[in-house]
């Protein structure tokens, strides 16, 4: 006889698994060593746990460490009881290794030397961890099952859809009856699409929105771009998006806007651009689920932002026409899908489900699946966990792997008090995750603990997160928050250091988030570089939420003058005069130098023009000149004559609008800027018009729409090109105005600009 002994002197986390492993290697090996000696070899193993005493035993000659106490005994009855080549295990064994091994009930066995019979199963094999391996039994909710079913049902046979909210407090199992939701849908036919909310760590693509259209176009996580163009191409190469909208499903697969396109989206507006990613996101659950009803799921909705709430109502409006089913799930607190929300939806279908407590017979029902739900511990947890599912599989997974009946008081203890008990390395693991945020990527995490070679395995075996494509998900939110809550603060700070050091090269925003919860210096001009990203991409809102954030930390520092100056432009762009030039005004009082003060003279002035307050806008550009010329600051002069001179223009000051735009050219073409030399073209060919000079004029607009063309100025195009077919008929080049004219008209029908698409129109006309 040989007997191992695990979790003394040294004990580990997982020493009831490390048992069991080395048992089946043995049996394994036998197997092996049989055929090697021509001749059966075979063993009996038995294994059991609980409490020993372990020590040193003998005498001075000859000493040896041992462990004695019944579950020594109960180990060896087992082993004795085993057949050849079998492995018996005691049910707290068992319990211990539920998800990582197939075992067969030997039912109660009278062991000698015990007053009660013992529960004994056979080992078959080790499994390999899954993600369906984490998920805890499904117990009640039947008549929120038998709803569900209902819905979807009307969906397959009527072609039309509804949207379902499934609401609850955290814990109280939204995920778990959304997971059978979709195992009922799967098996009606339905195909599932998923998307995830998260309040932190969110980065490129893995908004609910994006990862949607990803799922409806069949493109695995994390492919590269070459996988999105293709699957970009086949949708409109298969009529399942008009040609026309390939500039919004670009943005929504993150893929680069070719020149022609990118003029084009450039020209419209943000209200524009928006409408036309929610009419993408609509189109494709349409033409998807032509082919067979689908189920798309999105968890988490009182972490969406205001923009992903008005696609959560656009989609909720888009099921109720086609076979398809969209469930939300969202927090009763703070729940953003109220009347008002609703009201948006357009009087669309929609279930609200509130789920409530577990009723006492369910929650014995899952108890069971852990340990003996009659005994008074198991009665002890159901009545501690009062119906709310997380907090008594909590309970429960603590007693399974501490072998001590205590009751802690709150699911934060009990995550903390399981966390203890992992290794040294996966208690790293977990805390430095949590810092990641809910969903986690393995390379971030193996960067944060600078350590290649770890994997996640010890987590998932102790269900504290899961499998997620190739990423992973805290088993629930609220773990991640106990467990980055039990985080000391310097702790915290260096680790979101080095998680802004890691998302530098992968993504702007999650870089400025982390040095934020960092309290790292750092942060204000990481937010200012995050939100000229995101409007470089036309997420403006996005932009100004970076932005507003940066502006919060930067207060009393160099950075907010800056920030506020950004802000002022970002407003600008989005349409929001009066509030832009509040910013400029704001970053003007914050000036320290006469340059910060010239540049908030130039954005007030802007705004200005815009409220027809030419000659305040005029003394504002006159104050700013001298500051700009005498410190050489050649792109703020171009855009400072520019603007000088469209207030000229409608106050009639031909001569000096003319003088200012020469200037704005002369000054772009120094400074090197495109955009800034279009505008400045513009600006000329207006002035000449304006003389009466065609010739000249209609040479100005067509090298300004030439340049827009290259390089993708659409804004500045659509403005100009009207102007080109005007001035051609007026040069009696007709057949040219006409075409040209009608081409404006239609691009600028497609942008959104109405003002551009009647001048073009009048001039076809």
């Amino acid at each position: 006889n040989v007997m191992a002994v695990f979790g003394a002197p040294i004990a580990h986390d997982d020493d009831p698994l490390r048992a069991v492993r080395a048992a089946f290697d043995i049996q394994q090996r036998m197997s092996d060593l049989s055929g090697e000696v021509g001749h059966a070899v075979q063993v009996h193993i038995g294994i059991a746990s609980g409490q020993v005493v372990a020590s040193g035993t003998g005498s001075d000659a000859h000493r040896e460490y041992t462990v004695t106490g019944d579950s020594v005994n109960l180990a060896s009855r087992l082993q004795d009881k085993a057949a050849a080549g079998e492995t018996l295990i005691t049910d707290a064994v068992r319990r211990a290794v539920v998800n990582d091994v197939d075992c067969d009930s030997l039912g109660e066995v009278t062991v000698k030397g015990l007053d009660e019979p013992v529960e004994v199963w056979r080992v078959n094999a080790l499994r390999e961890v899954t993600e369906e391996a984490t998920r805890t039994a499904f117990v009640g909710r039947q008549a929120e099952l038998r709803q569900f079913s209902g819905a979807a049902e009307a969906c397959r046979e009527t072609s039309h859809g509804q949207a379902i909210v499934v609401r609850g407090e955290a814990g109280i199992g939204k995920t778990r009856l959304v997971e059978e939701f979709a195992a009922a849908a799967v098996d009606k036919g339905f195909a599932i699409h998923k998307g995830l909310f998260l309040d932190f760590g969110v980065g490129k693509g893995q908004d609910a929105i994006r990862t949607i259209v990803r799922s409806l176009l069949s493109i695995p996580r994390d492919s590269g771009k070459a996988a999105r163009q293709g699957a970009a191409e086949a949708a409109l190469a298969e009529r399942r998006l008009a040609t026309d909208q390939r500039v919004f499903l670009n943005d929504l697969l993150d893929l680069p806007q070719p020149v022609e396109d990118r003029a084009m989206y450039d020209a419209m507006d943000n209200a524009t651009r928006n409408t036309g990613k929610r009419d993408v996101v609509a189109g494709l659950i349409r033409a998807v689920s032509v082919r067979a009803p689908i189920l798309i799921i999105v968890e988490d909705a009182h972490w969406a932002d205001p923009l992903m709430l008005t696609h959560l109502a656009s989609m909720t409006a888009t099921v109720a026409d086609c076979p398809a089913v969209l469930v939300m799930t969202s927090r009763i607190e703070g729940d953003p899908l109220d009347q008002a929300w609703r009201s948006s939806t357009h009087g669309s279908p929609l279930m609200t489900i509130d789920l409530g407590p577990l009723r006492e017979a369910d929650a014995i029902v899952m108890a069971g699946a852990f340990i003996d739900a009659t005994n008074q511990f198991a009665k002890s947890c159901i009545e501690r966990a009062e119906g709310n599912p997380l907090f008594l599989e909590q309970l429960l997974r603590n007693a399974e792997e501490h072998g001590e009946e205590d009751m802690p008081a709150s699911i934060q203890s009990l995550v903390l008090a399981r966390m203890d008990r992992l290794s040294a390395s996966d208690k790293r693991a977990l805390q430095a995750a949590s810092v990641i945020g809910q969903r986690f990527a393995l390379g971030a995490l193996c960067h944060l603990l600078d350590d290649a070679e770890y994997a996640c395995t010890g987590l998932i075996e102790h269900h504290l997160v899961r499998p997620e494509g190739d990423d992973f998900l805290f088993a629930h939110a609220l773990i991640q928050e106990g467990v980055y809550g039990s985080l000391l603060k310097a702790t915290k700070q260096a680790l979101h250091v080095s998680a802004a050091e890691w998302f530098c090269d992968h993504d702007l925003v999650l870089r400025a988030q982390h040095l934020d919860r960092a309290d790292d210096r750092g942060a204000p001009k990481a937010y200012l570089e995050a939100g000229q990203g995101q409007a470089s991409l036309y997420h403006y809102e996005r932009a100004l939420r970076l932005v507003e954030r940066g502006r919060e930390l930067a207060e009393g520092t160099a950075d907010e003058f800056a920030l506020t100056a950004l802000h002022g432009e970002f407003l600008h762009d989005v349409g929001m005069v009066a509030e832009s030039m509040a910013a400029h005004r704001r970053a003007l009082e914050l000036a320290v130098d006469d340059i910060d003060r010239c540049k908030s003279w130039i954005g007030i002035a802007a705004g200005l023009r815009l409220s027809n307050d030419y000659n305040e806008a005029l003394d504002l550009l006159e104050q700013a000149e001298p500051i700009a010329v005498q410190h050489d600051l050649t792109l703020d002069l171009a855009r400072l004559y520019h603007l000088q001179g469209n207030l000229h223009f409608p106050l009639g000051n031909v001569d000096a609008c003319g003088a200012a735009h020469e200037k704005a050219l002369k000054f772009a073409r120094q400074a090197g800027s495109a955009e800034a030399e279009a505008r400045s073209l513009g600006g000329m060919a207006d002035a000449t018009y304006a003389r009466g000079h065609m010739v000249s004029a209609h040479r100005y607009f067509s090298d300004c729409v030439a340049l827009c063309q290259q390089q993708g100025f659409g804004r500045i195009e659509v403005a100009n090109l009207a102007m080109v077919g005007w001035t051609a008929s007026l040069l009696n080049q007709l057949h040219s105005a006409l075409d040209t004219t009608l081409a404006a008209a239609a691009l600028s029908k497609k942008v959104g600009d109405r003002r551009a698409e009647l001048n073009s129109t009048s001039c076809a006309i």
